[in-house]
């Protein structure tokens, strides 16, 4: 994974870098800026989770389309980052509706 990916896929998800340095590297703020600016070699373990993210997200999509998800409310900040961006991907097609 290269350091563009990972700032694409962070943003994609809807975390701030706050966000995915905490829950998903488990590092200080500066460390994950250094993995995105390209100027840190991004750890397996991250690129691993960022991979796991972006299939529990495709999941999420095409449970969406199938209409067999259920949306209930949670505590796990990453899991409804990842719905709320699925909702705004189908709401910019134009597949759901307010």
């Amino acid at each position: 994974m290269t350091n563009v990916e990972l700032k694409a896929l962070r943003r994609l998800f809807f975390l701030d870098v706050s966000e995915a340095a905490q829950f998903i590297g488990d590092c200080h703020v500066r460390t994950w800026q250094r993995w995105e600016q390209g100027t840190r070699k991004i750890p397996e373990d991250v690129i691993k989770m960022m991979n796991l993210l972006k299939e529990d997200r495709q999941e999420i999509l095409a449970m969406m389309l199938n209409k067999t998800y259920k949306d209930i409310t949670t505590n796990d900040l990453l899991n409804a980052r990842l719905v709320e961006s699925v909702k705004a991907e189908l709401l910019a097609k134009n597949i759901i509706g307010l």
